[in-house]
This record gives structure tokens, C-alpha cells and sequence, in this order.
């Protein structure tokens, strides 16, 4: 490597160093806002700096900023407004860069690759941006992993690795290197697009007989590592359909979406673990669009027999039973002391729309679900959280708080009785999908 090479990486180095500084400044001042109570327009102009400094950042940092667009209560109102950009981005690679990834992945110049090819973005993500083009005389989506990308996440998860393992752990039995670890590989993983493209067509097998579930073809002929193109997707985006849809059609989409959630969990045993509204488009009297498969996560059966029967111990207000379901996930790492009254008001809580014969999800019930979390609950110093856990919770949290945000309200019950008691069938991902490279 040229001595021009080795300053050219430490100048992106320290380019992201000095990012991150400005990005944890902003989150600096939006607590101490929020601490003083002083919440207010200036958390909307906050939240839109931090949002361009997360967008240029892309990786785990803009991944970190989607979660916080929509997950209520985290953040001032206005701030996750502003958020939303990021879930489709707006800082883009220039179409001289798509060009020469595109020939080195397939060794064609795009002109040959594709019948046509559409110079601008329809949108960025945090690990690649989509462009539209036509294949074989079909509209295909052309997702295009940003030069990098696997470095800056190590270099990410390497500055603050350490401190995110720290902040788990703290106060708490919680082994917060082992989750720090899942993370890291889990979105590690995102950036093989031949998994994600393996993932997509394993669930769209899965739900080839729903007629309320629509996931596009991925077209393997040009799909590799760092390039995955499938079908082309037409519909409203998740918040033009929240704001215009009418109430009976949001109730129905919500249905489609817990349906789709909690069937992949109970008889599949692997989620789509990135509910989050860039997700999901809304075509006119259509099924709903699921695309982005590159964050799915399988759970090993005995973990999923242990959650299914604590969920149902709640859900039929067992209480009898409710400290052998609790134990028996190994959650409980110390029971001298232990609240366990305060963890089943908690889980009353998270499973309450399950509980009663209709429910409406609504923001300040997501909010409240976050008091349970705050450092006045005792029991976080006598909790083991294993790293399957972590994304159970971020499924059904991140599914409800995008619940909230369409105000789905319906007979969710009889539904979670129905899906909680389907027979496992583990969803079979090939290594590789049929004709790619």
C-alpha cells in the first residue's frame, strides 16, 4: 500500500471519528433538553443535524438513526420527524460510482447488464441505494451496497464496541459483550446481499398462498455480494398511507402486518427483524409489500417454546403459572430480591393488545412500554438477556410502534391464539438462490 493510500484511510478515519463526536454532541443535547423539559421547535433543527450527520455516515449509524425515527418515545416528537429522512436517504454514490461497481461485479458495462438503468437513486439506505431499472423488459430494483461499507461498521462496532457492551451490562447480570457481539455480526451479515437475496426468496416461498402478502422475485442473474436486484414494487410509502388511508384499510394492513410478524416467528422460527416503515408500501386495494430481507434472525426451537409459553401464561392471565414460564426462559439470573410482580405487570403491558377482546395501539402506549426500561426497575440488576432476546424484542416493539403510527385498532386476541399455536415448520434459506453468482 502507497504512502498516499495510507493517508488517504486515515483521513476517512478521522473524518468518521470526528463524525461520531458531532453525532453523540447532538444526542448530548437533546437528553439535557429533555432532561430540563425544555422540549420544543429547537429539537426539530437538532434532530434534522443529526440526521444529515447520520445520513453521510450511512452503516450502523444510519441504521441506529431508522430505529430511532419511529420507535416513540425515545426522543422529543419533533426530533423523530426529523429522522424520517433516514429511511430513505438523501446523500447518494454518484452514477460514475454505480457504473464501475456494477461492471466489476458482473463484468459488463450497465448498458449490457440492463435494458435501461435510471442515473438517480430512488432511495438510500444505510448499507446500499436503490436504483430502478428494466430487465428482460420487466421494472426491476437494483439495490447497490455503498463502497466501504463492511469497514466503517468494523471500524463503528471498534470505537464503541467497548462502550455499547458497557452500557448494556451496567447495573445489570446482562452479559453486554455477547449482545454487542450478536449486533455487530447481525449487521455484519446485512452486507452479503447473496443472504439477503437467499432470505427474500425463502420467505416468498413461505407466503406464496397469502393473497394479503406480496415480497418481489430476487432476480439472480444480477445479484452478487455487493449488488441484489429483484422485482420492482409500486405503492404508497408508510406514511402517506398512514395519513391517507382510511381507518378501515389501516386496521386491515395492520392486521397483515402482526400476521406476517408472528407467523414467521411461531411456525418458521425466523423473523424479518427490521420492522421498521421503509419496509412495507401499500399498493391501491392490494396486498401488502414487504422488500429488505437482509436483517432476518432464526431462533432456536427450545428458545421459542420457552417465549411461547410465557406469552400464552400472560395472555390468559395464567398467574398461577407465571414463575415456572418466567424461569424457564433463564431470564432470571438472580431470584433473591427479584420483583417478579413488576415483570408481570410489564409483560401485561407489552402483551395487552393479546389481552382483551379489542385493542387500539397508540403512541403513549409505546411510550409508556419504555418506563419499564428506565433505571428505576430493580430487576435489571438481576436479569440475563440472551442475544436472541434482543431481537424478539426489537420485532415486537418495532411491529407495535409501527402499529401505532397507522392507529390500528381491531380483535388482536383470537388472532394471536390462532398464530401462537401453529406447529413449527423452520423456514428452509438455501446457501445461494437459484442463477445468481
Amino acid at each position: 500500500m502507497s504512502e498516499k493510500d495510507d493517508l488517504l484511510i486515515g483521513a476517512r478515519k478521522a473524518k468518521r471519528l470526528l463524525a461520531t463526536g458531532r453525532v453523540a454532541g447532538s444526542g448530548i443535547r437533546l437528553a439535557a433538553r429533555r432532561l430540563l423539559r425544555r422540549e420544543g421547535p429547537a429539537d426539530g433543527l437538532i434532530g434534522e443535524a443529526l440526521a444529515g450527520e447520520l445520513d453521510r455516515m450511512k452503516g450502523m449509524a444510519m441504521k441506529v438513526g431508522q430505529i430511532l425515527s419511529y420507535f416513540e418515545g425515545i426522543l422529543p416528537q419533533e426530533t423523530h420527524a426529523a429522522l424520517r429522512v433516514l429511511q430513505q436517504g438523501v446523500t447518494t454514490l454518484p452514477y460514475e460510482r454505480v457504473q464501475k461497481i456494477l461492471q466489476e461485479a458482473f463484468g459488463e458495462p450497465v448498458d449490457d447488464l440492463f435494458d435501461r438503468f435510471e442515473r438517480e437513486p430512488v432511495a438510500g439506505a444505510s448499507i446500499g441505494q436503490v436504483h430502478r431499472a428494466w430487465y428482460q423488459g420487466d421494472p426491476v430494483a437494483v439495490k447497490i451496497q455503498y463502497p466501504g461499507i463492511v469497514e466503517s461498521i468494523d471500524g463503528d462496532f471498534a470505537r464503541l464496541g467497548g462502550g455499547i457492551s458497557r452500557l448494556v451490562s451496567i447495573g445489570t447480570a446482562v452479559d453486554g459483550r455477547a449482545i454487542a457481539d450478536e449486533m455487530r455480526g447481525r449487521v455484519r451479515l446485512e452486507c452479503d446481499y447473496l443472504l439477503e437475496a437467499a432470505a427474500q426468496e425463502a420467505f416468498r416461498r413461505a407466503f406464496a398462498l397469502d393473497g394479503r402478502v406480496e415480497i418481489p422475485p430476487v432476480i439472480g442473474e444480477r445479484t452478487c455480494t455487493n449488488v441484489i436486484t429483484t422485482g420492482w414494487a409500486e405503492g404508497r410509502d408508510f406514511y402517506e398511507f398512514a395519513s391517507r388511508a382510511s381507518a378501515a384499510e389501516r386496521n386491515e394492513a395492520g392486521l397483515v402486518l402482526l400476521r406476517f410478524a408472528y407467523r414467521s416467528l411461531f411456525e418458521l422460527g425466523t423473523v424479518n427483524a427490521d420492522p421498521h416503515p421503509g419496509n412495507y408500501m401499500f399498493p391501491e386495494n392490494g396486498p401488502v409489500i414487504f422488500i429488505d430481507f437482509g436483517c432476518t434472525r432464526r431462533f432456536s426451537p427450545s428458545f421459542l417454546e420457552a417465549e411461547r409459553e410465557l406469552m400464552r401464561v400472560v395472555i390468559e392471565n395464567r398467574t398461577s403459572d407465571f414463575y415456572d414460564a418466567l424461569m424457564a426462559t433463564g431470564m432470571v439470573a438472580q431470584t433473591r430480591g427479584y420483583d417478579f410482580d413488576l415483570h408481570w405487570r410489564m409483560l401485561c403491558h407489552q402483551y395487552a393488545p393479546y389481552r382483551s377482546d379489542e385493542f387500539e395501539f397508540t403512541l403513549d402506549y409505546v411510550r409508556e412500554a419504555m418506563e419499564f426500561s428506565g433505571p428505576t426497575n430493580p430487576n435489571l440488576r438481576k436479569i440475563a438477556i440472551a442475544p436472541e432476546w434482543v431481537w424478539l424484542q426489537r420485532l415486537q416493539w418495532g411491529l407495535h410502534a409501527v402499529l401505532a403510527r397507522l392507529r390500528v385498532r381491531g380483535p388482536f386476541a383470537d388472532l394471536m391464539r390462532e398464530l401462537s399455536a401453529l406447529e413449527p415448520v423452520p423456514l428452509a434459506i438455501a446457501d445461494r438462490p437459484n442463477g445468481d453468482r
